[in-house]
């Protein structure tokens, strides 16, 4: 019986980790992108509401590094923090709890928050935000997110109200 070498067997499955997190990112952003209709329901839009922005609680931690998640070809996968290299001029939303992200070196990041607010209150206040950072925003055709561009990025913001009542936000940005 013919025994494989340990050091071309690491390297193929180096290669084919680094191809699936590659795919995993393309999907989950095609995923929030496309999102899904199960538990979509019409109902007509809140008036928005016309207080007064609170001030903007503690920054959401922030990976301090490859410890904070895995890492395979240069790109970081985190859970409860921001990813280090999460766009400055991408603004986090206030109070948001930070899920699941990746980040991968030239291709961009994709971050998931959650929070007790209604989805027209956080595409109210990403809207504002980005376009104070410089950021060509428009809605989404469906109303459930954001699109927007600045100098050779995209980013999308896309939101949606989950079975327990909170608000789970979805962005992704890419880099040309």
């Amino acid at each position: 019986m013919r025994r494989r070498s340990t050091a071309r067997s690491t390297r193929t499955r180096l290669a084919a980790t680094g191809r699936g997190l590659a795919c995993a990112f393309a999907l989950g952003s095609i995923a929030i992108a496309c999102g899904s209709d199960e538990h979509a329901k019409t109902e007509p839009a809140a008036p928005a509401a016309t207080t007064p922005a609170a001030p903007a609680p503690p920054a959401a931690p922030v990976a301090p590094g490859p410890e904070a998640g895995a890492q395979d070809q240069g790109g970081t996968v985190t859970d409860g923090v921001v990813p280090e290299t999460f766009p400055s001029d991408v603004p986090l939303y206030p109070g948001a709890k930070p899920g699941p992200a990746m980040a991968m070196p030239g291709l961009g990041v994709f971050a998931t928050f959650e929070t007790s607010d209604k989805s027209d209150a956080v595409l109210t206040q990403y809207r504002g935000e980005l376009s104070k950072a410089g950021w060509t925003v428009s809605n989404t055709p469906d109303g459930g997110g954001i699109d927007g561009t600045k100098d050779s990025r995209t980013l999308q913001v896309r939101v949606r109200e989950t079975e327990t009542g909170s608000t789970e936000i979805a962005i992704s940005t890419s880099e040309s």
